[in-house]
């Protein structure tokens, strides 16, 4: 039972490390196509982080079990419709070519400050408390270091809503570039 616990969690993880890829390169993608340096730069910042993301949850997955693979239909049915809602955002996003206008840019920042709402509310919240437990309960190792770990991550996905905030906030004040650097 224990091997099958550490396994779903392990699935967990890997799906999540997809997820936070694809996620990372719908922010850069984004990010090319805004025009202003601060703007862009900003999403670039929120790409990095979620790069970050992808590489520590999939290297927790290959920790709890060696040579984890998952295929993306599987992470559909493990993720359900968080995965759904944010590969389907984050792939319509990756395959725009079209520079965004500022007003188009404000309803996105809206659209993505939701959807980190939702990631960081639901998916690493959850994902905390169930590798957690499975850690604590199972495997009894010292959780100090993936607790800290997986807390930076969803102090990450808050300050992603925060930047996502001051970006609608740029484009909504005519002076944009010097509201924020005064």
């Amino acid at each position: 039972m224990a091997m099958e616990t550490m396994r779903t969690i392990a699935k967990f993880l890997y799906c999540s490390s997809i997820l936070e890829e694809k996620v990372a390169n719908a922010y850069k993608s984004l990010a090319e196509k805004v025009e202003n340096p601060l703007i862009r730069n900003l999403l670039l910042y929120i790409s990095t982080d979620s790069l970050k993301h992808s590489i520590i949850l999939r290297a927790m997955s290959e920790n709890l079990v060696k040579k984890m693979k998952v295929e993306e239909e599987e992470c559909k049915i493990i993720l359900g419709n968080l995965w759904k809602r944010l590969i389907m955002l984050a792939e319509e996003e990756t395959l725009k070519t079209e520079r965004i206008e500022d007003k188009k840019l404000i309803s996105l920042a809206d659209k993505m400050a939701s959807f980190e709402d939702f990631v960081g509310e639901e998916y690493l919240v959850n994902l905390h408390l169930k590798v957690l437990r499975l850690m604590a309960r199972e495997l009894r190792v010292d959780l100090k270091g993936l607790e800290d770990i997986l807390e930076w991550t969803i102090e990450d996905e808050r300050r992603h809503e925060l930047i996502l905030t001051m970006i609608k906030k740029l484009f909504q004040n005519k002076n944009s570039s010097e509201s924020y650097c005064e």
